[in-house]
């Protein structure tokens, strides 16, 4: 049950941290291009978060 707790806290935060990062990404993707280096090294980071939440997920 705690482990449960543990794991949904988690989700949570990490689905926030994906969606912040998200908009950022665009916004600079916007007014820098979206293949410049700002713009893809958010992308990597979201890649980060999003395998995060794929391990965490499959534990549940």
């Amino acid at each position: 049950m705690q482990r449960y707790r543990y794991n949904n806290a988690l989700r949570k935060a990490l689905l926030v941290d994906i969606e912040a990062a998200r908009e950022l990404m665009v916004q600079i993707g916007l007014e820098e291009g979206f293949t410049s280096k700002g713009t893809l090294a958010i992308s990597r980071f979201v890649d980060q978060l999003l395998n995060q939440l794929e391990k965490v997920t499959a534990t549940e």
